[in-house]
């Protein structure tokens, strides 16, 4: 496959510190035992998306990146925190299990709106479900104690910092950890 030809698995998010992933994960292991899901994300793998693109041309990596230099330089540092727990899907078998983003969430909403509006211009069109930022930790449920109410965990916190960078992101599925940085995008200081 030529170069022209060859197509990576996009997706622009916000990359999370170490000591954020670290808790998480930390967390996560408590859970393992009690909470069957058939695939818990890679530490390394933990992120919030700001858009998924799908199967790109690699030709088009640089033109992405520079729209999201141009959504960064209408973007300024904001704080974020990795806090609370939660699940999409019935609570007897959720679909994904997520820790949820508190701090500065309209900044971040921007960005995403931002990062939106310049992918539109390439062709990239936005999902239609409403923006929900959060970390996914795990998915598809199988078996095991019931999730008891994850919600009831919203007052714990995994920490928090300040967010300057974008990131696009490829996925490798046949490797893990699966997400491999493509570009780091900076923000107006």
């Amino acid at each position: 496959m030529s170069v022209e030809e060859e197509k990576w698995r996009l997706f622009v998010a916000v990359a999370l510190p170490e000591s954020v992933k670290n808790q998480l994960h930390a967390w996560c292991l408590e859970r393992r035992k009690d909470w069957k899901f058939r695939k818990w994300v890679h530490p390394a793998d933990y992120h919030i998306t700001l858009q998924f693109l799908g199967d790109t041309p690699v030709t088009r990596v640089q033109a992405l990146l520079d729209g999201l230099r141009e959504a960064a330089a209408e973007a300024r540092p904001f704080r974020l925190e990795a806090a609370g727990i939660g699940a999409f899907g019935r609570p007897d078998q959720p679909r994904v299990l997520w820790c949820g983003v508190d701090g500065d969430v309209d900044a971040l909403r921007h960005l995403h709106s931002r990062v939106i509006a310049v992918n539109a211009r390439l062709g990239y069109v936005p999902e239609e479900r409403p923006y929900a930022p959060h970390i996914t930790l795990a998915r598809k449920f199988s078996e095991g104690e019931k999730l008891r109410d994850p919600l009831a965990n919203k007052g714990l916190s995994f920490g928090d910092w300040t967010n300057d960078t974008i990131m696009l992101y490829r996925t490798r599925v046949t490797v893990s950890p699966m997400y491999e940085v493509v570009g780091i995008v900076s923000m107006r200081k």
